[in-house]
C-alpha cells in the first residue's frame, strides 16, 4: 500500500509561525538515539461503501475495522514507543508516538453514587506524522477501544474513532473535520479583558527549552449525565472518553511547553442539577453547586440544548476564586459520526482563557493593542476598537484561541497550537502563579467549602469554617477596598478580627498553609460591622455611593434597632444586573424570617418596615460572575425616633440645608450636645453646647451627606444635612 505524502515545504515558513513543536523535538531525540518504535496496524480499511447517513455528515471518510488483539496488546503492555499505520484516503499515514502519563498524583474519579471509582488506566500516546515536524498527534488505547487525532496543514484534524452504534466495538471511521457537512458554531462568552491589561506586551517566540513552564496546572472535570448516557451509561466508557479528550488537550498545551495534568473527575450517573438557556447560567450553577473541587482549575462539561458554546469565569483565573469554566461539547456524535475534535477544541479554548489568554481577534496583542487574526471580527464578534487583522489561509488554519472555525474553509488546525503570543502569555501566567506546584504532585488545593461569619459587633467579627483538611490555615481581613496583607496563621478553624470601625464593610479570606506553594484564597467573605442604626444611616452596596458592587458577592446585612422600635429602610437608588444579581429582604434577624421580596433590575423597591418582634430587617445580596451595576442607596431609620415623644425634642429647626459651612440649630428646649456622622456611621465631630441656639461648622468636610444628632441629656433628635 503506498504512503500518502503530505506536501508542506512551500508553507513551512507560515506554519512555523505557530507553536513550538516540542513534541516533534522529542521524537527527533528518540530517533537520534535509535529508539525502537514497535510497529502496529490497529485498523484495517473496509471495502464496504459508506452509507448515506455518514455521507450526509462527512465527505471523504474511510471506514475501518479494529484489530482487537492489537489494541488490547497496546492497552495491556503500555509500550514506551510505538509506530502506527493508519489507513486514510488511498494510502496510509504513519505516526510515531511516545507514551505519556496524563494523570496528576492522586488522580481519582467520583460519581454521584460512589467515591474513588475503580479505573482501568489506558495507554496514552502523543507524537507526529513520521518525518513531519510540523504535525502533532495523540492516540489512546483501552481494553475495548481506541481513538486518536492527527493534525497537519494538509489534512487539518484527522479524527479516528468508533462509530456511534450501541454495543459497537469493531467498526471505526477516519475523517478530516474539515470535511464535515455540519457547522461547528462554537462561540465563547468569556469576558473581554481591558486592553490596558496587556498594553505594551509583545512576546516573541523562544526556544522550546526556554518556554517550558516551571509550574503545573492540575485540572478537574465534572461530566454531566448526558455525556454519561452517550457513553452507553457506562462509567468505564465515560472515563475512557474524558481521559482521551484530556490527552488531546494536554498534547496541545504540551506542544507549547505548558504543563497540565488531570487531577480528578466527577460523573453524574443520574440526572444532574444543571439547566438553563445560556452558558452563563450553567457556569454560575457550576460555581454554586461545586465551589470547591480537586484541581487548580475546573470545568463543567456537558451536552446541552441550543449549542451554548463555552465560557470561562475570567481571563487568567489561576490562584483565584474565578478558576472555573463551562463547555457545551454540543454532541459527542452526529448520527453515527464521532465529533471528537470538537470537544477537544472547546475544552482547550476555555482552559486557555483560565490560564491567561484572550481571543486572538481581540485588540490585546502585538504590543500596540491590535489583533493577531481577523477571524472572529469577520464573523461579527468584535472585541475592542482596532482594525480587523488578516485571516489565515485554508492551508494555514487558525490557532486554538481564534474563531477561525467560523470562517469557511479556514478552520482551526491543532498543529498550530496556541500561537506564539498566546502561548507566551499563558506561560507567563503559569510561571508567576505561586499557588501551583512545580511537579504535579505537591499540589495545594483550597478545600474550604463552608464558612460562617458570626458575633459581629461595632468593632469585632468572628469567622468559622469547615474544611476537609485539619489545618493549619492562614486568615486575613481588610476593609472592602483594601488588600490582604495581614495573613495570620491559625490552628483552629475560627478567627476573630478586632479593632474594626463601626458600620464599615470588611472582607475575610482563608487559605490552607502549604509547604511548597501559596494556596489560593477562598471567596472573599464580605460583612459589615454594626452601629446605632437609629441614628439614621445610609445603607449602600459595597461600592458605596459612587462605585459598583463586585462580581461573585454574597452579603448578608441585618439591621436591629438599639431602641424599642422598628427598623425602616427606604431606598432612594437601585440598579442591579437584571435577572442575575438579586437583593432579598426578610422581616427579621435572619434569612429564615418571612421573605418580603427579592429584587433585581432598576425598579426601586420598598419602603420596608419591620414587623418582627425585635424590629429587625435582614438583606441578602448575591451577584454573579459577570457585569456589575451601581447597586443601591437607602436610608435606614427607626420608627418614631424622629417624631414627637417624651424623649424627642418637641420643637426644633435647622438651616440652611444644603449648606457650604455652618449649620444653625434652634430649639424650644436647651441643647447640650451636637454629634455629626458620615454616611458610614462614623463619628466625625462632637460639640458641647448649653443653649437653645447653636451653630456647627462643617466647612472642612467633603461634599456629601452628613447626619446630625442633638441631645440634652433626656431628649434627642436626628436630621440629615447636605454639604455642598
Amino acid at each position: 500500500m503506498k504512503k500518502i505524502i503530505f506536501i508542506i515545504a512551500l508553507f513551512l515558513s507560515a506554519i512555523s509561525f505557530y507553536g513550538q513543536n516540542r513534541i516533534a523535538q522529542k521524537i527527533e531525540v528518540l530517533n537520534s538515539q535509535k529508539t525502537q518504535f514497535i510497529k502496529f496496524t490497529p485498523l484495517i480499511a473496509t471495502t464496504a461503501p459508506v452509507d448515506n447517513t455518514i455521507q450526509k455528515t462527512v465527505n471523504n471518510s474511510l471506514l475501518a475495522t479494529v484489530n482487537k488483539s492489537v489494541i488490547e496488546n497496546i492497552a495491556n503492555n503500555h509500550y514506551e514507543n510505538i509506530e502506527l499505520d493508519i489507513p486514510y484516503s488511498e494510502g496510509t499515514i504513519t505516526v510515531q508516538l511516545y507514551r505519556v502519563d496524563i494523570l496528576a498524583e492522586g488522580f481519582h474519579t467520583d460519581t454521584d453514587k460512589q467515591n474513588d471509582v475503580p479505573f482501568n488506566k489506558g495507554a496514552y500516546y502523543r507524537g507526529i506524522i513520521k518525518g513531519d515536524a510540523t504535525t502533532v498527534t495523540s492516540f489512546n488505547f483501552f481494553k475495548d477501544e481506541m481513538n486518536g487525532i492527527i493534525s497537519s496543514s494538509s489534512i487539518n484534524n484527522l479524527v479516528i474513532g468508533k462509530l456511534h452504534k450501541t454495543g459497537n466495538l469493531t467498526d471505526y471511521i477516519i475523517y478530516s473535520d474539515a470535511d464535515l457537512n455540519i457547522s461547528n458554531t462554537f462561540k465563547c462568552n468569556a469576558p473581554e479583558p481591558k486592553a490596558a491589561q496587556f498594553s505594551g506586551q509583545k512576546r516573541e517566540a523562544q526556544s522550546p527549552a526556554g518556554t517550558l513552564s516551571d509550574r503545573c496546572v492540575t485540572m478537574y472535570f465534572e461530566i454531566d449525565n448526558d455525556i454519561y448516557l452517550e457513553n452507553e451509561s457506562d462509567e468505564e466508557f465515560t472515563i475512557n472518553w474524558m481521559t482521551s479528550v484530556f490527552n488531546s488537550v494536554q498534547t496541545l498545551f504540551d506542544n507549547d511547553g505548558i504543563t497540565i495534568a488531570l487531577k480528578s473527575l466527577y460523573i453524574w450517573t443520574e440526572q444532574d442539577p444543571y439547566e438553563g438557556e445560556s452558558s452563563f447560567e450553567y457556569l454560575n450553577q457550576f460555581n454554586q453547586i461545586r465551589p470547591v473541587f480537586d484541581g487548580d482549575v475546573g470545568q463543567l462539561v456537558g451536552i446541552d440544548p441550543g449549542g451554548l458554546g463555552g465560557v470561562a469565569a475570567t481571563i487568567d483565573g489561576l490562584c483565584s476564586n474565578s478558576n472555573y469554566s463551562y463547555s457545551d461539547v454540543n454532541s459527542l456524535n452526529f448520527q453515527e459520526v464521532p465529533l471528537f475534535s470538537w470537544a477537544v477544541q472547546v475544552i482547550t479554548h476555555e482552559f486557555g482563557h483560565l490560564l491567561g489568554s484572550p481571543h486572538t481577534h481581540g485588540c490585546y496583542w502585538n504590543g500596540n493593542n491590535t489583533a493577531i487574526d481577523g477571524c472572529g471580527t469577520s464573523a461579527g464578534f468584535v472585541e475592542g476598537n482596532c482594525e480587523q487583522s488578516i485571516i489565515p489561509t485554508e492551508l494555514e488554519g487558525g490557532t486554538i484561541m481564534s474563531y477561525c472555525h467560523l470562517v469557511p474553509e479556514v478552520g482551526i488546525n491543532f498543529a498550530n497550537g496556541f500561537g506564539m503570543q498566546p502561548a507566551q502569555r499563558i506561560l507567563d501566567n503559569v510561571n508567576s502563579s505561586t499557588c501551583l506546584s512545580t511537579d504535579c504532585i505537591n499540589t495545594c488545593i483550597n478545600t474550604i467549602a463552608t464558612y460562617t461569619i458570626t458575633e459581629v459587633t461595632e468593632t469585632t467579627a468572628t469567622i468559622t469554617w469547615i474544611d476537609e483538611s485539619e489545618g493549619p490555615w492562614e486568615v486575613a481581613y481588610a476593609d472592602i477596598n483594601g488588600e490582604f496583607t495581614n495573613w495570620q496563621p491559625v490552628d483552629e478553624n475560627t478567627f476573630t478580627a478586632t479593632t474594626l470601625d463601626p458600620n464599615t464593610y470588611y472582607k475575610f479570606s482563608v487559605r490552607p498553609v502549604c509547604p511548597e506553594s501559596t494556596a489560593p484564597a477562598n471567596d472573599q467573605l464580605v460583612f459589615a460591622t454594626t452601629t446605632d442604626y437609629c441614628l439614621g444611616i445610609t445603607f449602600t452596596d459595597t461600592g458605596d455611593i459612587d462605585g459598583n458592587y463586585s462580581n461573585r458577592e454574597t452579603l448578608t446585612r441585618t439591621f436591629i434597632p438599639t431602641e424599642d422600635t422598628n427598623i425602616i429602610v427606604t431606598f432612594t437608588e437601585f440598579d442591579l444586573e437584571a435577572d442575575f444579581d438579586f437583593l432579598s429582604v426578610y422581616d427579621g434577624a435572619t434569612a429564615n424570617a418571612p421573605l418580603l421580596g427579592t429584587f433585581s433590575g432598576t425598579t426601586i423597591p420598598g419602603p420596608f418596615e419591620s414587623t418582627a418582634q425585635d424590629g429587625s430587617l435582614t438583606f441578602v445580596f448575591t451577584s454573579d460572575s459577570f457585569l456589575t451595576r451601581t447597586g443601591w442607596s437607602a436610608d435606614v431609620t427607626c420608627a418614631g425616633i424622629a417624631s414627637v415623644s417624651d424623649n424627642t425634642f418637641s420643637d426644633f429647626s435647622y438651616y440652611p440645608n444644603p449648606t457650604t459651612d455652618v449649620v444653625n440649630i434652634t430649639s424650644a428646649e436647651n441643647i447640650t450636645d451636637v454629634w455629626v456622622y458620615n454616611v458610614a456611621g462614623q463619628l466625625l465631630l462632637h460639640n458641647k453646647a448649653n443653649s437653645n441656639n447653636t451653630s456647627t461648622n462643617i466647612a472642612p468636610f467633603a461634599q456629601g451627606v452628613y447626619f446630625f444628632k442633638i441631645a440634652n441629656g433626656t431628649k434627642e433628635a436626628n436630621f440629615r444635612i447636605i454639604k455642598q
